[in-house]
Parts: structure tokens; sequence; C-alpha cells
């Protein structure tokens, strides 16, 4: 504008501006995927996102980065182009997603009927969406609603969600199974089950009975030593219960033999 003004100053002639006109139809083509950047107007400025829009729009691009892309089969239209390729095998490993940072309420600060306001975009959005879970959905909100809910919060709108999806199949409507997040590649459930002493219980018998004094911390220690990285502490309560057994076992037999020794020797006839 100063540059306009000082050339006016000097009787100097102004070149014609000619404005360019503007590409509606980019504009137009724009506006169907506005919504994924959080944009609610065409002036809409990042710098002026609120926080829980850019969480939001960081967790949809997430998303849109996990989603498989589907290729178009190339088709074979001569002999020249050689034998076709075969595509790689999917890989099984899924992918993994980042827990978003949540901001909880303060603790000790009494939250009064946390879903009561806000049910109806709960309801809006298990309509959309039935099969998300309860512990997703909550994330969302607390994302949308940084510092209104404690963490024990989750549990009252599970009982809520579970209550909803009940009225729901009874107005007809198909709920889908339930699809959990994955935050990292580990197994789920417990872990690999340890060894178990049957394979060697005849020969921990075997040593019992060279050893009967012996209690069920040493027969552990023994055969840890023999087959070194297949038993652990855990074991010990299994073998005391053995050990138990097996000298009740071992005594009763010995009272059995003793039996048939004082029936034999009053059997026989004296003198």
């Amino acid at each position: 504008m100063q540059a306009h003004l000082v050339a006016l100053a000097d009787g100097e002639e102004l070149p014609i501006a000619t404005p360019e006109p503007p590409d509606l139809s980019g504009f137009i083509a724009s506006l169907s995927g506005a919504w994924r950047a959080g944009e609610v107007r065409p002036t809409f400025s990042g710098d002026t996102k609120p926080r829980y829009l850019r969480s939001l729009q960081a967790m949809v691009q997430t998303d849109l980065r996990n989603m498989p892309n589907k290729a178009v089969p190339l088709v074979n239209t001569g002999s020249s182009l050689g034998p076709p390729t075969q595509s790689p095998p999917l890989s099984s490993v899924k992918p993994v997603i980042e827990r978003p940072a949540l901001i909880y309420a303060t603790p000790g600060k009494p939250v009064y009927h946390a879903f009561t306001m806000i049910w109806p975009l709960i309801c809006r959005r298990l309509e959309g969406c039935p099969s998300i879970t309860s512990a997703q959905l909550f994330d969302e909100l607390c994302v949308q609603f940084p510092g209104r809910f404690h963490p024990k919060h989750v549990n009252r709108l599970a009982k809520r969600v579970k209550q909803w999806r009940q009225d729901a199949r009874a107005r007809g409507v198909v709920i889908p199974p339930t699809k959990y997040r994955h935050f990292s590649n580990k197994p789920r459930g417990p872990g690999v089950a340890p060894y178990s002493c049957t394979a060697h219980w005849q020969e921990m018998t075997q040593w019992l009975e060279e050893h009967p004094d012996q209690t069920a911390v040493e027969l552990l220690t023994e055969f840890q030593a023999r087959y070194p990285g297949l038993y652990r502490h855990s074991h010990l309560s299994t073998l005391r219960r053995r050990v138990q057994v097996w000298r009740r076992e071992a005594i009763q037999r010995l009272i059995c033999k003793l039996q048939e020794h004082s029936h034999d020797v009053s059997s026989k006839p004296i003198g």
C-alpha cells in the first residue's frame, strides 16, 4: 500500500492489477474432506483450534494411516508382459494405535451427572458405530471434554452403554462383535504355562525312595540342578502336594506289609 502511495505522489502510472478468477471447483471439491481436518468454515485458522479439536484431528489422521490401501489389480493384456507376479501375503501383525493423552478431572473434585447432559451425543456416536468399546468411547469423550471425567467414570459409562445395547437389540438393531484397539503387539491373556513335573515324576519317586527324609525344597533343588532352566520356584507348591501324597501312600504300603508279616508269623504252628 505504501509503494502505491509513493508512486501516486511521484505522478507515475500504476499498473492495472487483474485479479485472478477464484477456483470454485477446487473449493467445492475440498469441502467433502474438510471435516477430516477439523475445519468448520473456509476461514478457519489452524492456530486457533481448541485443544480437543487438535487431539481429534491427530486421532483421525492416525486411523487414516492405519487403514489398508486397496490396490487395483492389474490385468495381463498380452503374453509379452510375462507371467503375472504373485502379490506378497498380507502381514498378520495388527497395527498399533497410540493412546491419546487424556486430561482427567482434578482428584477430589466431585462430578455429578457426568453423562447426563452429553448422553444424546453418546447415543448418536453409538448409533453410528455400535461396535465401539466403552473404553474407546470414554477416551473420545475425555479428548472432547478435557478435565470433565475421572478415570473411574469408565465403569459407569460401560453400564450405560450395556443398557443402551440391550435396548437397541430389543428394537431390532444388529450390533456386530466388539473390536478392541491394539496399543501393543504383545499377546493377550496369561503367559506361557510353567513346565509340569509329571514327565519326571517317576524319577522323582525313585529319588524319594532312596532319600525318604528329603523335603520338597531339596527335591526341587536337586531337579533344578539336573534340568537347568526347566523348573522354577513356582513348582514348589505342586511338589509339596505330590510329596505329601507320596508319603501317605508309602506309609499305607508299609502298614500293609507289617500286617501281612504279623499274619504270617501268627499262622505258623508252635513247636
